[in-house]
């Protein structure tokens, strides 16, 4: 009869054990990151002599059902499309002000321009037409200046973004150090800490948009996590990584307090460095020498004829400005626009041939094998061009992520009907070694009554 009692005690405590970890699985269905969990257990006996008794069950662990390898891939899919988005995301910053709704874009003020030196060239006389040219330069430049300006403030916004991310991703360094260490603390217990296994999964996730890294798992329990090689969590610490910029280069290095490099080249954090380094100083580099090459090109021919009022051979742009940031006209045509050159010979004010051939300058491959405005329109719309790219990317891997989101939420979610079925099964299991136990008492009972 003892034995039945302690069969009965076995089997009361296991199925409530049970009962608790299915009703905290029902109650967390909708938790996001949660992975349901299952009391495993094991049979209890002992040998006798000449036959083996059982003395009831007894409860070996607690299972956490998640698929360890699918989140790995996950966080790997995560800092691709990571990556896109962000990209994207500055992309779309450029496209805004380089390809506007309104339709007053760089190309369209290269061609009023070369227009208004065609019309010169049939009356070079005619003041308005001259006004209205020198008017046409001037937003031509203000133009340039525009882009220039939107330019660097993208750039500089993006610098700041990619300062604050790596903030971010210091202070999820420091949330899975401290998971880490309550998990290899529960696992040297033996009682395994699932809720901080979910929570560091969910870190993992948060930390896969932010920057690319390596994760590998230690006997211990704990995560160690590398970032472009670098070990910049382990079991001892979780390294702080410190933003180096070098503003007039366009350098933005990560560094740990060791002074070695992390090179980061996916997640948000690696696509604005790409993107602030890179991409928009290469951007910026074409409109630069869009603006130096219209400089020179039309400075030489136009240094060639003469206005209306004297013999003085002048640019049309200031030669200290060769850049889209400075690039401007020169003053002295836009105080007297008779100024202008339009004539090849200081005598022959009817003369439009200098004009001329100014304006033929449409038809001219005079930067990187193309005509200026063929090149303009490429190079403003070469931002929509990438975004377009990087959307079908994130679109392509996004699809891939899914995938792999529906195949670990088929392991780890919570089923509610499952859970309801399972909860009966113990429900009845408890009752069962309830009634065991009073079976028991009454035995006892019936045994004291005898005695007596």
């Amino acid at each position: 009869m003892r034995s039945l009692l302690e069969i009965s005690k076995t089997g009361l405590r296991t199925a409530e054990r049970s009962l608790s970890v299915t009703s905290n699985n029902i109650i967390n269905a909708d938790t996001p990151g949660y992975s349901r969990q299952r009391v495993e257990k094991s049979p209890l006996g002992m040998q006798m002599t000449g036959y083996h008794s059982g003395l009831g069950v007894e409860i070996t662990g607690y299972t956490r059902l998640r698929n360890e390898m699918n989140d790995v891939l996950m966080n790997q899919k995560q800092q691709d499309m990571s990556f896109m988005e962000n990209k994207s995301k500055v992309f779309e910053q450029l496209e805004t002000f380089l390809a506007t709704d309104s339709g007053n874009d760089l190309d369209l003020n290269i061609s009023n321009l070369l227009d208004s030196f065609s019309e010169l060239s049939s009356d070079p006389q005619d003041m308005s037409v001259r006004h209205s040219l020198i008017t046409n330069a001037q937003q031509l430049t203000q133009k340039f200046h525009d882009i220039d300006r939107n330019l660097e403030r993208t750039s500089e916004l993006t610098r700041e973004s990619a300062i604050k991310t790596t903030d971010s991703i210091n202070g999820i360094l420091k949330e899975i150090y401290s998971l880490n260490q309550s998990i290899e603390q529960g696992q040297a217990a033996g009682q395994p800490d699932n809720t901080s296994l979910d929570i560091r999964v969910a870190k993992l996730e948060e930390l896969s948009k932010l920057t690319g890294f390596e994760s590998q798992f230690t006997d211990n329990g704990s995560v160690e996590i590398r970032i472009g090689g670098v070990s910049v969590l382990d079991s001892e610490k979780a390294q702080t990584l410190t933003p180096e910029i070098d503003a007039v280069n366009r350098e933005f290095r990560v560094r740990l307090g060791s002074g070695k490099t992390v090179n980061v080249d996916s997640g948000k954090l690696g696509a604005e460095i790409e993107m602030y380094q890179t991409e928009i100083p290469e951007l910026k580099q074409k409109v630069d020498d869009l603006a130096a090459t219209m400089v020179n090109e039309f400075n030489s021919l136009h240094a060639t004829g003469f206005g209306l009022n004297d013999n003085t051979n002048r640019n049309f742009f200031d030669p200290t400005g060769t850049t889209a940031a400075d690039i401007k006209v020169n003053q002295v045509l836009i105080d007297d626009p008779a100024h202008v050159a339009a004539s090849v010979s200081d005598t022959e004010a009817g003369n439009g041939s200098v004009a001329a051939s100014i304006a033929e300058l449409r038809n001219e491959k005079l930067i990187d094998g193309r005509k200026l405005v063929d090149y303009t329109v490429g190079l403003i719309s070469s931002p929509g061009a990438e975004l377009n790219s990087l959307n079908a990317q994130v679109e392509a891997r996004d699809s891939e992520l899914q995938m792999l989101k529906i195949q670990q939420e088929r392991e780890a979610g919570v089923n509610i009907d499952e859970e309801l079925s399972l909860m009966i099964q113990y429900q009845n299991a408890y009752q069962g070694a309830a009634r065991v136990m009073a079976s028991a008492q009454d035995m006892y009972d019936t045994l004291l009554g005898i005695m007596r």
